[in-house]
C-alpha cells in the first residue's frame, strides 16, 4: 500500500579525521539512481520484516521505536530491491532512514528534519552525505561534524548534469570495510594532516563545485580524481594504498589508459565509480574494461545521477497517504 525508493550513493571522500582542529570527517559525494533500494509497508497483525535485508529493517525498527518510546505499529516492511551491502553504496543509511519515513508514515508522526529522521534510526555518525542525498538528491558537500551527537552541516546542495553517466565496477566476491572493522581501522589511522584538508577543500570549492555551476565537465572531472585520490590516500595505513586492493587500482588505471579521468572509489569500496561524458562513452569504457580485466570477477553497471531523493508512492486508497503526504507522496 505504501512503497519507497531511494537513490545509492557514492561517496567521494572525507576531508578530515582524528584532527581535533578540525571538524570531524565531511566530505561529498552524490547520490545515483541505480542501484536503487524498494521498500513496502502493509498492514499486518504485528510488527514484521521480510527481504534480504530483514535483519536489518528489524534492527532499524527497533531503533526507531526507543527513540520514540512508542510501539512497532502493526505492519509488515519488505524489501523488494536492494543493492548490495557494505561495497561503498551507503546502503546502511539509505535503508534506515527508508524505514524511518515508513514507520512516521504508518504511526501519523509529523514528517522530521533530516537530523531528526536520522538521529531515530541511529545514521549519520560520521558521513552526512547519504542523509542529505536521501531527502534532497544531487551532488553533496558537508562541512564536518562540528558538535559531537549532531548532523554534519549541509554546505552544499547542487544539481548534477543529467547527461553525464556514471560507470560503476564492482568486485564480485569481495565487499568493503564495515561495522566493527570500520571502527578499529579509523582508530589505527593517523589523523589527517590540517593541510590535507586544506588541499581538499580547495579542491572541492575551487574546483568541483565551480564546475559543477558551470557544468564544465573536465574540470569536474580532473578535480574529482585528484580529490579522491588525495582523500584516498589517508587510508594507506589500512589499506595499503589510495584504493581498497590491487584490483582497485588496477581498474582505476585501465579506465585512465582509455582516456576516462573522473575515476574514484566511493567510501571503502571496492566499488570504483567512472564519470563519462555519456551513456555511450560508458558503455564503451564497460566494454574496454571487459576486455581489458576479463580474467577478473567483475560487474558493471550503469547509472546516471539522482537529483530527486527519496520517493515515497501510496496506493489511491491508502490508509496512511494523510501522512505521507507531508513527505511528498506520489499517488500510485
Amino acid at each position: 500500500m505504501l512503497e519507497i525508493v531511494t537513490p545509492s550513493r557514492l561517496h567521494f571522500g572525507l576531508l578530515s579525521f582524528g584532527n581535533r582542529s578540525a571538524p570531524k570527517y565531511g566530505g561529498c559525494g552524490v547520490m545515483i539512481q541505480r542501484p536503487a533500494l524498494r521498500l513496502t509497508l502493509d498492514p499486518a497483525e504485528q510488527f514484521s520484516a521480510a527481504g534480504p535485508t530483514a535483519g536489518r529493517i528489524r534492527e532499524f525498527a527497533q531503533r526507531w521505536s526507543q527513540y520514540h518510546r512508542q510501539d512497532l505499529p502493526p505492519v509488515s516492511i519488505r524489501a523488494i530491491q536492494t543493492p548490495r551491502q557494505h561495497v561503498g553504496l551507503g546502503l546502511g543509511t539509505q535503508l534506515g532512514l527508508g524505514v524511518a519515513t515508513l514507520l512516521n508514515c504508518a504511526s501519523q508522526i509529523q514528517a522530521d528534519s533530516i537530523a531528526g529522521l536520522a538521529a531515530s534510526v541511529g545514521r549519520g555518525a560520521r558521513s552526512a552525505v547519504g542523509c542529505y542525498g536521501f531527502d534532497q538528491g544531487g551532488f553533496i558537500a558537508e562541512r564536518g561534524m562540528e558538535t559531537p551527537g549532531q548532523l554534519s552541516p549541509l554546505e552544499a546542495r547542487m544539481e548534477f548534469p543529467a547527461g553525464w553517466t556514471f560507470l560503476l565496477v564492482f568486485q564480485s566476491k569481495r565487499s568493503g570495510i564495515s561495522g566493527p572493522a570500520e571502527v578499529s581501522a579509523f582508530r589505527k589511522l593517523p589523523p589527517v594532516p590540517l593541510e590535507v584538508t586544506a588541499q581538499l577543500k580547495r579542491f572541492l570549492y575551487e574546483e568541483l563545485t565551480p564546475a559543477l555551476q558551470d557544468a564544465d565537465f573536465d574540470r569536474f572531472a580532473d578535480g574529482l580524481f585528484r580529490y579522491g585520490e588525495l582523500a584516498g590516500n589517508c587510508f594507506v595505513q589500512v589499506q595499503g594504498g589510495a584504493y581498497l586492493n590491487q584490483l582497485s587500482k588496477r581498474t582505476v588505471d585501465a579506465l585512465q589508459h582509455f582516456g576516462v579521468r573522473g575515476v574514484g572509489q566511493s567510501s571503502w569500496g571496492p566499488t570504483i565509480f567512472a564519470l563519462c561524458k555519456s551513456k555511450e562513452q560508458a558503455a564503451a569504457a564497460r566494454d574496454y574494461l571487459s576486455e581489458t580485466l576479463a580474467d577478473e570477477a567483475l560487474e558493471m553497471e550503469i547509472t546516471a545521477a539522482d537529483n530527486q531523493g527519496a520517493q515515497l508512492i501510496a496506493d489511491a486508497d491508502c490508509e496512511w497517504s494523510t501522512a505521507a503526504e507531508n513527505f511528498g507522496v506520489t499517488s500510485g
